[in-house]
């Protein structure tokens, strides 16, 4: 079975920038800039407020920390497998809209290779795009009804190594290419204005990770991120028509953008007595999205930070005697001041979330494999200062594959 997994996994990999490219959100908000950033994981700590950078396990594939992934045990191969559905209510004085969207989130598969050496590949969103949305402007002298809409997204294509100098000590680099396209489109009484933008780039980002035991039953996980400013060129393409005729189609001069320079740290203490099992982790990030001067001619750029904490409980771990006893339970909290600034107002995010992991096994050849279930309730807007607010509920599943390679088993 799980070799037919990887097959589907495979398969899907290859028509996910597809299926990606489609509106993977339904926010006005995403008119702006490269759209929504994709800020969370979408993985085991999804409901743990999506921490990682102070945070492994022999069974994560850590893609805050790619120096996190040292902690995959050397006969584990991991595939992991995401997808979200997102209920968000949007309001403002004036109006108050419904949306829902449903989408793949990330494919991922691990592996240690060597004593030292651990490595993974995935894809993952990096940011969405989709909106619609009504104005009515005089024009010559009459009331004229503008649709503006928007589609895209951009994805990121990551491999992420491990390398483990001594003990405890690793760091970790994610060589990532970011590629994608937005489009941009106005349509007033059959005159259409099409704005396409491309993105490609090859990105690196790097980590670090030290874990510490006090005793038998207790360490601390401290890590550490760090991704240089990088500068990417945007392709536009601005196509004008009327009806079905095209009037005018021409390739735009080529803007400066940025990846922006991103740094975080974060912790974790993993306590295992009596069986039971707990974990709590807090992470720190920050990106300096203010740079880039391709979206900031009206200054709605700003540096965004997050900061998130995990609370992980499991009942027995050592020998559940019970389904209930093996269960994983996720608590978290995020508080994301994100990179837009609407009528000079940061967008603030603020959401708790809970899950649960629940394990299986399929055959032999399998550890305990898990489906990690998460729930996410935030609200998303400039708090009591206008502007347009956003309540949502996320609801998201992982497949987390767990496969013993490399192992001898004895027949009887």
């Amino acid at each position: 079975m799980i070799k037919n997994a990887i097959i589907f996994c495979m398969l899907t990999l290859l028509f996910l920038p597809d299926i990606q490219s489609q509106n993977s959100t339904s926010s006005p908000l995403s008119i702006f800039g490269i759209g929504e950033i994709e800020v969370r994981d979408f993985g085991r700590t999804t409901a743990m407020g999506s921490v990682g950078i102070g945070y492994q396990s022999e069974n994560f594939l850590n893609r805050r920390n790619p120096a996190g992934l040292s902690g995959i045990d050397t006969l584990r191969f991991i595939l992991d497998v995401s997808a979200a559905v997102k209920f968000s209510q949007f309001r403002t004085k004036d109006f108050t809209a419904q949306t829902t969207n449903f989408n793949f989130k990330t494919l991922a598969v691990g592996v240690r290779l060597s004593k030292r050496w651990t490595s993974s590949l995935g894809l993952s969103p990096f940011s969405n795009t989709g909106y619609h949305i009504m104005d009515t402007q005089g024009i010559t002298g009459a009331q004229t009804d503008i649709h503006f809409s928007g589609s895209g997204g951009i994805n990121k294509f990551y491999w992420g190594n491990a390398f483990e100098f001594f003990r405890g000590f690793s760091i970790g680099v994610n060589s990532s290419f970011i590629f994608g396209n937005i489009t941009h489109n106005e349509n007033s009484d059959g005159d259409l204005i099409k704005d396409t933008y491309n993105v490609s780039k090859l990105n690196f980002d790097f980590g670090a990770q030290y874990t510490h035991w006090f005793g038998q039953y207790t360490n601390i996980t401290v890590g550490g991120v760090y991704g240089f400013k990088s500068e990417m060129l945007v392709q536009q393409t601005k196509m004008i028509t009327f009806g079905n005729v095209i009037k005018r189609k021409q390739r735009q001069p080529d803007r400066k953008s940025y990846i922006p320079e991103t740094y975080g740290g974060g912790f974790s203490i993993l306590r295992n007595k009596k069986a039971a099992e707990w974990i709590f982790a807090a992470d720190y990030q920050y990106w300096k999205w203010s740079v880039d001067p391709l979206y900031d001619t009206g200054k709605r750029y700003t540096d965004n930070q997050i900061f998130s904490v995990g609370l992980q409980l499991t009942p027995n771990k050592q020998r559940p005697e019970n389904i209930l006893q093996a269960l994983r339970f996720h608590f978290g909290a995020s508080y994301n001041q994100t990179y837009l600034k609407i009528n000079g107002y940061q967008m603030e995010d603020i959401s708790v979330s809970l899950g649960v992991g629940i394990p299986f096994i399929n055959n032999r050849s399998l550890e305990r494999s898990y489906v990690n279930v998460s729930a996410i309730f935030g609200e998303s807007g400039t708090g009591k200062r206008g502007g347009i607010t956003e309540r949502y509920a996320l609801i998201s599943v992982n497949l987390s594959l767990i496969e013993r390679w490399f192992a001898k088993y004895q027949w009887q």
